[in-house]
């Protein structure tokens, strides 16, 4: 085998192992949910929060007790978390950080449990004091502060996996998938790939060392 020869080998044998080797890192990413635009999935949260004050979104699944923080941002009008997403039977503790305001339920799952502070709508809890209560149904609730609400002084949980979701954050397009043209990828071919591609270099580089420029090919020293 000429040079010639052995270099179409070769590069043929670097490309496949090439493709693979990026098939198997595209599946590998999607199927951890990385996808390659770098977005994220929370829940989709209903309009009525579209204009709620409060410092956004926070995942905090995984954790048994949780807190929300009422009467933080600029003006003071707002939830922190403003949308939370936590497991079910997890205990949400809403801590006031400011006077002259409370916590009202909206919107909850039959059965959800969100009392919201006593008194009426206006009766106000001192900073300082907490209100906590666990929340044990699947869904979506939606709370606000009764003096406040008009100001945007709202906030939502997404309780549990049986929520509607969406992607956000991704900012560019989903990779192809190899396994939707027909083509079986797994992410342990990676390691498998990046050998073959070691062996080849390494076989390349000993033919030129060992035999130069081949005489039969073109160009070669006569």
């Amino acid at each position: 085998m000429n040079r010639r020869d052995f270099l179409r080998t070769a590069g043929g044998a670097a490309g496949g192992a090439s493709a693979v080797a990026a098939g198997a890192g595209t599946a590998a990413a999607q199927e951890h949910g990385g996808g390659g635009g770098g977005g994220s999935v929370q829940p989709v949260w209903p309009s009525y929060v579209s204009d709620a004050n409060g410092p956004g979104y926070e995942d905090l699944r995984g954790q048994s007790e949780v807190t929300i923080e009422v009467g933080v941002g600029s003006s003071g009008f707002g939830f922190g978390p403003t949308t939370t997403w936590i497991d079910p039977g997890t205990t949400v503790i809403f801590e006031f950080v400011e006077p002259s305001h409370n916590v009202k339920p909206n919107t909850q799952p039959e059965g959800g449990g969100l009392a919201g502070t006593e008194g009426g709508e206006f009766a106000t809890i001192p900073a300082g004091e907490t209100y906590e209560v666990t929340l044990e149904t699947n869904g979506m609730y939606t709370y606000y502060c009764g003096p406040h609400e008009g100001q945007g002084m709202k906030g939502a949980i997404a309780v549990g996996g049986d929520v509607e979701t969406e992607e956000v954050g991704g900012g560019g397009q989903t990779p192809l998938n190899p396994e939707h043209m027909g083509v079986p990828f797994h992410p342990h071919y990676v390691g498998i790939s990046t050998i073959v591609m070691m062996v080849v270099s390494l076989l390349f580089t000993f033919f030129l060392l060992k035999y130069g420029e081949s005489p039969n090919a073109k160009g070669g020293n006569n």
